[in-house]
């Protein structure tokens, strides 16, 4: 059995990360969620001291188990292997496709890659597809991404999923990553969301209430708990709604974010959802009422159907969509606050840096930065 020192470091503020420090002969390792042993363990995730302490014995304890059974540390180098053996590119990017499926990824991102791929498949020749990895050249690669040059936009999107790829399979396999950290980059414009003035948020609410209950409450739901329209609200059960009725709680699986999450429920949003809640068991959908839930495309298509009809009435503009709600409400609560920890916690982000490029995206940010430094006369 492996001789192992096994302690946990950890202190009282919530923002400073804890962690598993194991010793195991002069080898130290530091971890910090329960990935490596395929659990999901995330300390760092939680919202109270008394949770992070049990989540971290409990990674305490699931690591002393992997090393009594000689699980680990996993020996990277029987893992890692050589593709200049025997591994052609072909198979190589077929095992990064199937392991981004496998991934906790959403379908949309995942079909995106498989399609780049199998384009990227289509564009090379036999030669390259039975070959080594390592003879791929970098013109080849740009070669390929110059079919994306119908917008710098659209071109680095695609040099980000490419990127993925070939990254997925640097995980196990080596070869030279530089032929894609080589490609040249395009530098996008940036295309401000449009958001909801005052009136015209009480007008496009007022039209939905009337014409499509269920997309009133989303997108009531997505300006007071900005919350995702597709991924997060759609998605609700009765089992989500805590402390009578005034928060939302989601696990780390349940949003972008991949943290447990809890969220406030506006007085104005919590009358209607009380009255839909009546009558639901633990596991039915807020929605659907049962526990199967709606399509992906529920809201979407729902939306692209009443916008028609609010164009046409011109209360709504071209550029504003279902998520121009929880821009707008984003806006609103930065312009009220000037907190960005605030609202990178509503936002349900992962850091900081997302949320600065959040409200960035939407034109707000940098405005008010500079309006204090603007010359005066």
């Amino acid at each position: 059995m492996i001789k192992a020192q096994i302690s946990i470091s950890t202190t009282d503020d919530l923002t400073k990360r804890s962690y598993i420090y194991i010793k195991i002969g002069d080898k130290k390792y530091k971890e910090y969620t329960g990935i490596k042993l395929g659990l999901d363990i995330q300390p760092n995730s939680s919202i109270t001291i008394k949770e992070r302490t049990e989540q971290l014995r409990l990674l305490e304890y699931e690591f002393r188990k992997a090393i009594e059974f000689g699980k680990y540390p996993v020996n990277q180098s029987k893992l890692r292997i050589k593709t200049t053996e025997n591994t052609p590119l072909k198979d190589l990017l077929d095992i990064a496709i199937n392991n981004k499926r496998k991934a906790n990824l959403s379908p949309k991102y995942v079909y995106h890659l498989e399609k780049l791929t199998e384009k990227l498949k289509q564009f090379l020749s036999p030669e390259e597809l039975n070959g080594n990895i390592n003879n791929l050249q970098r013109s080849r690669i740009q070669e390929y991404m110059n079919q994306f040059n119908s917008s710098a936009s659209n071109y680095m999107i695609s040099r980000r999923h490419i990127k993925a790829i070939f990254a997925e399979i640097d995980k196990d396999f080596e070869f030279n990553t530089s032929i894609i950290n080589r490609t040249d980059k395009r530098k996008a414009t940036p295309k401000l969301h449009q958001i909801y003035s005052d009136n015209q948020i009480k007008e496009v609410l007022s039209f939905l209430k009337t014409n499509h209950k269920d997309l009133y409450l989303c997108c009531l739901m997505s300006y007071g708990c900005l919350l995702r329209p597709h991924n997060e609200i759609r998605l609700l059960k009765r089992y989500h709604f805590k402390n009578n009725v005034t928060e939302i709680h989601l696990s780390g699986d349940e949003n972008k974010g991949k943290k447990i999450r809890t969220v406030p429920i506006p007085h104005y949003v919590r009358e209607l959802i009380i009255e839909r809640l009546e009558g639901l068991s633990y596991d039915d959908n807020l929605f659907t009422r049962k526990p199967e839930i709606h399509n992906p495309y529920y809201f979407s298509t729902a939306w692209t159907r009443m916008f028609k009809l609010m164009e046409k009435e011109g209360i709504i503009e071209k550029n504003q969509t279902i998520y121009s709600f929880r821009h707008t409400a984003s806006v609103n609560v930065y312009k009220k606050t000037k907190d960005l920890h605030i609202l990178q916690q509503l936002l349900g982000h992962s850091d900081m840096i997302v949320t600065l490029k959040y409200l960035r995206g939407l034109g707000v940010h940098n405005a008010d930065e500079l309006k204090h430094v603007m010359p005066e006369l």
